[in-house]
């Protein structure tokens, strides 16, 4: 065989060479990816949004729910099951921690929850009682498939009161509403001069008209739970019902 030849041979042999090894890195990229969708989906659940991590600002003068969303994405039934990992939280502010089947009025350790049928959600909510006070908290649980519990997830929420310290402390008279549940006429303590509006369970003021005689009428409000928010010289206090 001529040396030309055998050159071309030689060329050609490290071509295929090349050519092999890249194949097998492409491969080995491919066993990563799909190795790496698999592990997702043999976890059995996603997230909402897809985000391990939410961010919520609530304001310092009313209750508020920091809840994050989960769904079974598993052909069976799922227990989801979690545990604490880090609570960096304000012992100014009260908490309610709720998972699917129970509330608490502190964080747990540990604990699986309900059952969550195929396409249910579930989900594990934090209720701030912020008592006027401005601060930050982190709060961090691994969450996971009580049957896989290799695979697990950390979800985070971060929580942001911005305003409050400086300029709002309950007021020292406890305002007092009845009956609670209210069908229609809520009975309310004496204001004095305090300003107040209600507000629903998003937020949003749904009535600014001030009691007559210390009896509102709350016959037009949808069902469902709603905070009176009262207001007198940078002294703050909110008290909830419920409307029937």
């Amino acid at each position: 065989m001529s040396a030309s030849a055998m050159n071309v041979m030689s060329a050609k042999f490290r071509i295929f060479v090349l050519m092999k090894n890249s194949l097998n890195r492409f491969g080995a990229l491919l066993g990563i990816v799909f190795c790496g969708v698999g592990s997702l989906l043999a976890q059995g659940f996603e997230l909402e949004n897809g985000k391990a991590e939410h961010t919520f600002y609530p304001n310092a003068d009313m209750p508020v729910d920091c809840t994050i969303h989960f769904k079974n994405i598993k052909k069976s039934p799922i227990v989801f099951a979690y545990e604490k990992v880090i609570v960096d939280f304000p012992t100014v502010w009260d908490v309610s921690f709720c998972d699917n089947r129970n509330c608490f009025a502190s964080f747990l350790d540990k604990d699986t929850m309900a059952k969550v049928a195929p396409n249910g959600e579930a989900s594990l909510k934090i209720t701030v009682f912020p008592n006027g006070k401005a601060d930050t908290a982190v709060v961090k649980y691994a969450l996971w498939d009580y049957d896989n519990p290799s695979d697990r997830d950390t979800i985070t929420w971060n929580i942001y009161i911005r305003w409050g310290a400086e300029t709002k402390t309950w007021i020292t008279e406890a305002v007092q509403v009845y009956p609670n549940p209210v069908v229609d006429v809520l009975n309310v303590s004496d204001l004095g001069n305090a300003a107040f509006d209600v507000v629903d369970s998003k937020g949003a003021v749904v009535k600014n008209t001030a009691p007559i005689d210390g009896r509102m009428d709350v016959s037009e409000l949808a069902a469902g739970l709603y905070f009176i928010r009262c207001q007198s010289v940078g002294k703050v206090q909110t008290i909830s019902f419920v409307k029937k």
